[in-house]
């Protein structure tokens, strides 16, 4: 279950990520990337153990 819920979390921080390129505010695409950024390294974090 956990490896499953990390796999969506990488998954979903990179296409946030491709989002934030087709973005043509700055604000937005830099929101998006920031968030693309959290949720890629929130996958990290839930596959390594404490």
């Amino acid at each position: 279950m956990q490896i499953i819920l990390s796999i969506l979390m990488f998954i979903i921080g990179i296409a946030v990520m491709t989002i934030s390129f087709k973005a043509k505010k700055e604000l937005i695409y830099y929101l998006t990337l920031s968030a693309g950024v959290i949720f890629f390294f929130a996958g990290i974090l839930v596959i390594l153990p404490k």
